[in-house]
Order: structure tokens, then sequence, then C-alpha cells
């Protein structure tokens, strides 16, 4: 199998990540901005039904209330005449023409139905309409007008009666009908869809279609007009998605409202539809589709471009990276040198690479340390044997001549001398075993303040008649950690008598404890003059000392002990200008 090269298979990696993250993106655009403007569009239908059910509830319930108060009229009793009402007449024209358009023609008839006083003279003496079912129109003090829609050759209307109360007796003494002119509600609906792409349909309590607006009248038939499957509302409105195979469309988005009268009027428990083909209601969102096909592909091309110049900027400072590979496993240790790249990733793997090598020097360096204090340690084993025998039979044989009565002043003195050198080297001895073969700790629970309050109260008279301020800072609760509490007033011994060694006479040393989420620490900061950042990464190397007659072998063993108890030790720069050695210890 041939292998991938880098190039090939970041070019690959993008171009696919490209293809992917744009289609996804733009699926869920689509999907969103169709599902937002379907509830946008759908909310308006059912608020466009609903305002234009409310007109007509208030259209008829304007026209029931002015049949309610003309019933009323004292010109209304001129019925009991038994001939021809001229006035009467004369006053239902002047009514008509008052309204307009509206009403097709306004009568009156005596009890058994003869027309007796109409607005058009041409019906006066005939029978009034017949009606197979009068139904009364709900609502308060409206239950004495009834209403029917019929089919008149002139056109449909809407005819309303009502009874006209005899006002000098009991009982009626005719009715009063209004043929109201069924083209004032199809103008209503006309007039709340305009000539936009909507379409309005009047159902009445059964279901059935009794008008349309402009463009639905004359794309169908209303009396063939089938409509069992769609859903109305007993009461308020809904929205929703219906196929539209019966006005001759594919899918329609709906709003439907319910009747719900007018002041005392209860309505009539109509319906109104209103209707949007899916295909004008979605057409925003199919030009967007198509709009995000060429920016989808416009975004394949410059992407497929720009992946192909990304991969080759990535690739190449690879390439470089694997020679600098081959030529630092030939031994050469050079720094490498990489192409300038805007890439982070690119530039953060050529970091990886310094620090790698960075850490190879140091694990040298280790190694060197380690070589160190095995020497030390063979040194410590050849001392202990051939240094302490001799050294304590000088010892012995330096106090014998001391208890020497009849010994002169200088005599003393050279004794002296002798029990101070071997004082010294028997220390050189000691911190050389240990050094080389560290005591394994016993790990207890010990709280850390008492160790430091030990420590301070060892050094205190030292600190006092050196001049040096020796104090601690601590918080108020226990610091308790897994230690041995002997080797950590070791490692506390050694800083602090280090730090006497420095400090000039009214300055200061102070001993920090605390703990933070990785573990415990301790920070011994002093006043004295410091350590420079040239000698910080050497102090700890064996027989590196800057005290005069110090052996270097005490900030050795202090890093031993820190790392057995699972911690790191730093020197930095104290607040007041001079060293702190840090320690941090890990959880145990």
């Amino acid at each position: 199998m041939r292998p991938v090269t880098t190039r090939s298979a970041l070019l690959r990696l993008l171009f696919w990540m490209l293809l992917g993250t744009t289609a996804v993106v733009g699926a869920v655009s689509f999907f969103e901005f169709r599902r937002a403007l379907q509830s946008e569009i759908a909310t308006n239908l059912q608020f466009g039904a609903s305002t234009v059910m409310q007109r007509i509830d208030t259209f008829m319930f304007s026209h029931v209330e002015n049949m309610r108060v003309w019933r009323g009229l004292e010109v209304m009793q001129d019925i009991r005449v038994n001939d021809v009402d001229k006035r009467l007449s004369h006053f239902l024209s002047d009514l008509r023409a008052g309204q307009g358009t509206v009403y097709r023609a306004l009568l009156c008839t005596d009890t058994h139905g003869h027309i007796v006083a109409a607005s058009d003279p041409a019906m006066i003496g005939r029978m009034a309409p017949v009606a197979a079912e009068w139904r009364p129109i709900p609502g308060t003090r409206l239950d004495n007008v009834s209403i029917v829609p019929v089919h008149l050759r002139q056109g449909n209307v809407v005819l309303l009666r009502t009874s006209i109360p005899n006002a000098f007796g009991k009982g009626d003494i005719g009715y009063l009908y209004v043929l109201l002119d069924w083209r004032s509600v199809q103008a209503l609906l006309d007039e709340a869809v305009g000539n936009g792409p909507r379409g309005l349909l009047l159902l009445d309590r059964r279901g059935r279609a009794v008008a349309a607006s402009s463009a639905l009248r004359h794309r169908i038939d209303l009396a063939q007009l089938q409509l069992e499957s769609w859903v109305l509302p007993h009461r308020g409105a809904t929205t929703y998605i219906h196929n539209g195979r019966a006005l001759g469309y594919h899918a329609l988005l709906v709003g439907a409202a319910t009747s719900s009268g007018y002041q005392q009027f209860r309505g009539l428990g109509w319906h109104i539809v209103m209707i949007e083909p899916t295909s004008v209601s979605f057409g925003p969102v199919w030009r967007l589709l198509w709009a995000m096909l060429v920016v989808l592909l416009l975004t394949l091309g410059v992407g497929v471009w720009i992946s192909s110049r990304m991969a080759g900027r990535i690739a190449r400072p690879i390439v470089a990276l694997t020679e600098f590979a081959r030529r630092f496993r030939k031994g050469e240790s050079s720094l490498p040198e990489v192409p300038p790249s805007a890439i982070s990733e690119v530039d953060e793997l050529h970091r990886a690479y310094v620090e790698m090598i960075e850490a190879l020097e140091l694990s040298r360096e280790q190694i060197v340390r380690a070589g160190k204090l095995a020497v030390v340690g063979e040194m410590a084993a050849i001392m202990a044997h051939e240094v302490r025998t001799p050294m304590g039979i000088l010892r012995s044989s330096a106090q014998l001549l001391q208890r020497q009565p009849d010994l002169g002043e200088k005599e003393q003195e050279l004794i002296g001398f002798i029990l101070s050198e071997t004082e010294r080297l028997n220390r050189l001895v000691t911190m050389l075993l240990e050094c080389s073969r560290p005591t394994p700790p016993d790990f207890r629970p010990h709280d850390l303040h008492a160790i430091v309050d030990s420590v301070i109260s060892l050094l205190g008279s030292r600190a006092e008649h050196a001049g040096v301020a020796l104090s601690r800072r601590f918080g108020d609760e226990e610091l308790l950690f897994e230690c041995d509490r002997e080797q950590l007033m070791q490692v506390l011994l050694n800083l602090l008598l280090n730090a006497l060694s420095f400090v000039p006479s009214g300055g200061r040393i102070v001993v920090s404890a605390g703990r933070d989420p990785t573990g415990p620490w301790l920070v011994v900061a002093d006043s004295g003059p410091g350590v420079p950042p040239a000698m910080r990464q050497s102090i700890f190397d064996p027989f590196f000392s800057r005290r005069e007659g110090g052996i270097g072998l005490g900030l050795t063993i202090v890093q031993q002990i820190v790392q057995v108890h699972s911690g790191e030790i730093e020197v930095g720069e104290s607040e007041w200008g001079g060293a702190a050695f840090e320690l941090r210890f890990g959880r145990r």
C-alpha cells in the first residue's frame, strides 16, 4: 500500500472537513430558517383569519342591531292598514339608500307573508321569500331576529327576519325582512387579502363553504367543495399545513378561526379559513437554498485552494523537523532551523522539539550529577574506612595531651587546632555518608507548623546573637503532612543556617508555610545578597559552595530529601531582594 504523505492527508482532511461543515451548517440554517418562516407565516395567517372573522361578526351584528331598532319604530305600525302603505315603503327605500349597496331589499309583510311595503315597489303585493329553516341569531335580546342564506336568481343573499310587535295590543302585526347582499360579505373577504397570493373561505357552522375571496371564487365551485378533512376549531384559532388538492394546490399553510361574536351577539358558529400555498410561503427558503448551494460551491473552490496552501505550509516545517530528527540521531545537537509559520500548532511543534532538546541536555546534566554523587559515595565509603579510624586516634591523643597540667598556652592552642580540625573532618565524612546513602524516610502525619517552630526555637539564640530577625508566617489552620520529621527539620536547619551565613546584622529571615490545591509548600526568604540568576541552576550541585569554609553538600542533601518527599525546590528572589527557597510537596 502506497504511504500517504502529510500534505495529501492534510489536504483530504481539510477538504472533507470543509465540505461536511459547510453542508451541515447549510442544512441546519435552511431547516431553521424554514421552521422560523413557517411559524411566522402561520401566526400571521391565524391572526388574519381571526381579524377577518371579527370583521364579519361586527358586520352581521351591526345589521342585526339595525333591525332590532327599526322593528320598534312607530312607522312600522302602518302594517296594520290593510292597504299598500306608501309611507312605510318610502321609509324602507330611504333606509336602503342610506346603506349603499349592502341591502338588496327591505320588506315588510303582514302575518300571512304578503308584502305590504318594500324598498322596491315592484315587490309589493308578492309573497315574502320562503326559507326552509330559519335560525334564531344567538345573543342577548337578539333571539327575535332570524337568519337564513338563500339563493335568488339575482344572486345569493343573507335573509334576515324579525317580527314587528303590536304597539297597541298583544302579539305581532307582521315581519320586517332584510335581504343582505352577499357581495358585501365577499367584498370584506376580497379587501382582507387584496391582490396577494392568499385566499379566504367563509364556512357555515356545518363546514360548508358559503363565500370565498376573488381568487378562490374563480378557481373552484363552492357548491361542490368538500372540506371534511380540514380542521376547524370549536373556538379561537389554529394553524396547520394541509393538502390543498381540493382547492387546486399541492400544499397549503392554513389559518382557521371560529366566530366568537361581538358584544351581545354570540356569533353564528361560522368559520374563516385563510390559506397560502407553501410554494409561495417557502419561496424565499428555496431561493436561499439555491444561494447556499452556489456559496457552497464557491466555498469549496476557495477552500481547496486555501487547504492546498495550508497543507504545504504545515508539511514543510514537519519535513524540516523530520530532517533535524535524523541529524540529531547522528549526533548533531544544534537547534532545528524551521521555516517561519503563522500556524500556532507548527510553532508549538517547533517549541516542543526545542524543549525536547533542552530536556535531553538536562538529562545529560543529571547524569553528570548522578556521576558526581556516585563519586561522593565512593569517596564517603573510602573516607569512612580510611579516615575515621586514624582521625579518632588523633582526637583521643589530643584530648589526652590536653589534660597534661604542664602545657603552655601555645601547646593548648595547637591541641585546640587538632580537635577542631578533626571535628570538621568528622562532619565532612558524616555529610558525605548522608549524601551518598540517605536514610530511608519514616513517613508519618506531622504538623508542618510545629516542625518550623521547632527549628526556629533551635536557631533563635544564634539569630539573636547575629542580629537577624527570624520569624515565621502561617495561616490559622493546622497544616498536616505525611513526612519524616527529622529529615524536614534537617532541610530547614540547612536552609536557615545558610541564610544566617549571608544575612547581615539588622536583616530578616521569614519562614512561610501554607497549602494550595497541589499540596503543602514552604518558603524560606531572607534579606541577604540573594543568589545570582546564573548560579541558581548549579547551586544544588555537590561541592558547589558560595560560603567560605563550606564543602557544598548541604543544599545537595536538602534537594535529595525534598525529592524523596515527592517535592521540588527552587531558588528565586525574595520581596526584600534576597534569596527565597521555595519547597513544594505533592499530595501524600
